[in-house]
């Protein structure tokens, strides 16, 4: 990623602060041993303000997940994960969300035909993907290959 397209994340903001940003901003100023030594103490201080966030109530105060509710769906955190990657990584997870999109459609779907009691014969999962691997470029191939272990790591999280 370029410098200019760093961005903070909420766990930069909740660990953070204004003066610990402005011994970063004045370390290309220093000498090399002073920048090692205000350097280790600044993500000393950052790892001290995890724990305790994560210390304080036992659940932690970040994100959709933390505040009672149902936790997050893995493609909600596939979309705020996107804005930090490079364009490349942001159209593989573009590619991943679509895939689980439809997905999640297709299960839809025969939840919806078993509710109806109606018998639908669709092609295995395994089929279907031998399909579009055929229609695949090598590289496709390969890219899809690594969304289907990408796939199979997040269900094993979810």
């Amino acid at each position: 990623m370029e410098k200019d397209e760093l961005k903070l994340t909420d766990l930069d903001y909740l660990i953070g602060d204004h003066h610990l940003q402005m011994i970063k901003a004045a370390l290309p100023y220093m000498q090399i041993s002073q920048q090692r030594f205000l350097s280790l103490l600044v993500k000393g201080n950052e790892l001290m303000r995890t724990m305790e966030l994560f210390q304080e109530s036992g659940e932690g105060e970040m994100g959709i997940c933390s505040i009672g509710q149902e936790k997050g769906s893995p493609i909600e955190m596939l979309n705020a994960m996107k804005p930090y990657g490079t364009s490349q990584e942001q159209d593989m997870l573009d590619v991943i969300i679509n895939i689980m999109q439809g997905f999640q459609i297709r299960r839809n779907y025969q939840e919806s035909a078993a509710a109806s009691h109606v018998t639908v014969q669709e092609p295995s999962s395994s089929v279907m993907l031998d399909k579009l691997r055929a229609i695949l470029s090598p590289e496709q191939q390969s890219r899809l290959d690594n969304i289907q272990l990408m796939m199979q790591a997040m269900q094993a999280f979810t």
